[in-house]
Formats: structure tokens, sequence, C-alpha cells
């Protein structure tokens, strides 16, 4: 993992065996093996509890798509528009290579910032929201480090 599994067969009728439930009531078909492949979360939910249905409403529609996308293609790209939501369903769903995406992401984040007041605002509230909430505080060690330079 990660692996290229292909995008185009997210939402196939003939492999989605699982359906994802979206925050605006839509849904989309998903293959259990390639999630479990990616997270061990998602093993648990489909072997040990046989769920057939996994609600990602807690997230906006367009990160949860992407979360899937990601699953399948081996690959994401993370931006600051929607950070802190794909940093947290990474976590949530422990997708190990995609939480370490996100981190890398946060780096750069941190190493390309002007260090003007708009930047430390977006840098500072994402660790201290993932210090507090998701209870990592890897990203505060990053920040901490960058702006005692």
């Amino acid at each position: 993992v990660p692996c290229n599994f292909g995008v185009a067969n997210l939402h196939d009728e003939f492999h989605g065996n699982v359906t994802m439930e979206f925050k605006d009531s839509t849904s989309m078909r998903a293959c259990s093996l390639i999630l479990s492949w990616n997270s061990e979360v998602f093993t648990y939910l489909f072997s040990d509890f046989r769920q057939g249905t996994v609600e990602l409403k807690e997230f906006s529609k367009d990160v949860a798509v992407m979360f899937l996308e990601s699953l399948y293609s081996g690959v994401v790209i993370v931006e600051k528009s929607h950070f802190r939501e794909l940093y947290k369903i990474s976590r949530v769903y422990k997708v190990k290579w995609m939480s370490e995406k996100c981190t890398e992401a946060f780096t750069q984040f941190c190493e390309s910032s002007s260090h003007d007041y708009t930047d430390m605002v977006f840098l500072f509230n994402e660790a201290v929201y993932s210090k507090d909430t998701l209870k990592y505080g890897e990203l505060m060690k990053i920040v901490v480090e960058e702006f005692s330079r």
C-alpha cells in the first residue's frame, strides 16, 4: 500500500460490494477488499461487524470522495484548503500512508511559509486541532521546530 487499483473501478456496480454514504445523502459503491487493503479500520468494519454501509457524513462529500479515490489510486494531493478534513479522515480510518503524506505536506506548508500572520494562524490552528481533537501532537512539533529557527 499504496497501490493503483484504478479510480475507474470506484462506484463500479459489479465490484462495489459496500456502500459509502455522504453528508448530502448521496452514496457511492466501493470494494471492501480495496478499502481493507488500505485500512485496518475498514477490515474490522467489514470482517468483524459485517457492515455493508459506511457513513462518511462527518466529512464534506468532496473530501470523502477524494479520500476514496486516493485509496483506489494510491495517490493523494494535499492542499491547505482541505488539509484538516483529509488529515482527519486518514487518521480516523488509520490509513498510514495517507497520514504520512499529509504530515509531509504540512511540513512543506511550514517550510514554504512566509511567516506572515495568515500562514502562522493556519499552521498553528491545524497543529492545535490535531493535538487537541485527534490526540496527535506531531504537527505541533513540526510547527514549533519551524518557527523556533
